[in-house]
C-alpha cells in the first residue's frame, strides 16, 4: 500500500499532467504522464495510476494526429538511421530493412526529446508466405503479421496506421488476462512502452489498474 506522502506527491504530479493537457502542452503532458504512471504503479497507488492514463492517452493521441497531419499523406521510408539523431522532421515514418525495430524506437524517442510529432513503424523482411512482419521494441518485443500494402503511394499511409493498430492488438492478445492482477498490469505497461500510440492498450491498462485499486 502507498504511504500518505507517496499519494500526496503523486497527486501533485497528476495535477501537473492534467494542467499540461488542458494547456495543450502535449509533449509535457506525455513526459510527465509517463513519469507519474510509473511512479504510481511502483508505489501500488493504482487508483492514481489509472487517473493519469486518460490525459496520457490524450497527449499521445494528439501527437499522433499532429504527425499524420504533418506528413500530408506522404510516408517517409527509411532503411538506415544515423547512430546519433541530431534532428527529426515531423511526420509518419516506415522503417524497412536494414533498419530494425530499435531504430524505430530511437526515432520516436528523438521526436519526444525534440518535441516533434512522429509516428514510426518498422517492417521486417517478408515471410515466405507473403505476410509482412512488423515489430515494436521497448520493455518487450511485439510482432504482428499484416498483408502487404497494395503498392500505391496513396495506400501506404492507412497501411502504416493500421499496422500500428495491429501491433497493439497483438500485445493485448498476449497480455495476462487476469483482471486486476499485478502480472497483467506489468504486461500491459511493458506493451505500452513498446506501442505507446495504441489507445486500446492505454484503456486496458486503466481498466486493470482500477480493478486492482
Amino acid at each position: 500500500m502507498p504511504t500518505a506522502q507517496q499519494c500526496k506527491k503523486i497527486s501533485k504530479q497528476l495535477e501537473a499532467v492534467e494542467a499540461a493537457a488542458q494547456n495543450a502542452s502535449w509533449f509535457e503532458a506525455e513526459r510527465l504522464g509517463v513519469q507519474t504512471l510509473d511512479q504510481a504503479i511502483s508505489a501500488q497507488a493504482f487508483d492514481l495510476a489509472a487517473s493519469v492514463c486518460l490525459p496520457l492517452q490524450e497527449a499521445r493521441r494528439q501527437r499522433a494526429i499532429q504527425a499524420i497531419d504533418a506528413a500530408q499523406d506522404q510516408v517517409t521510408i527509411l532503411d538506415t538511421l544515423e547512430p546519433e539523431i541530431e534532428s527529426v522532421d515531423p511526420g509518419v515514418y516506415l522503417l524497412v530493412p536494414h533498419a530494425v525495430g530499435a531504430d524505430a524506437r530511437r526515432l520516436r524517442l528523438a521526436g519526444l526529446q525534440f518535441e516533434v510529432p512522429v509516428l514510426a513503424v518498422c517492417r521486417e523482411p517478408d515471410t515466405q508466405m507473403g505476410a509482412v512482419p512488423i515489430v515494436a521494441i521497448g520493455a518487450t518485443t511485439i510482432r504482428a503479421y499484416v498483408d502487404p500494402p497494395s503498392g500505391s503511394e496513396e495506400s501506404l499511409m492507412p497501411w502504416v496506421i493500421e499496422a500500428q493498430v495491429m501491433l497493439g492488438n497483438a500485445a493485448l492478445e498476449t497480455a495476462n488476462d487476469e483482471a486486476g492482477s499485478i502480472q497483467r498490469i506489468e504486461d500491459l505497461r511493458a506493451a505500452l512502452d513498446s506501442v505507446p500510440d495504441h489507445e486500446g492498450l492505454q484503456q486496458a491498462l486503466a481498466e486493470t489498474l482500477r480493478a486492482a485499486s
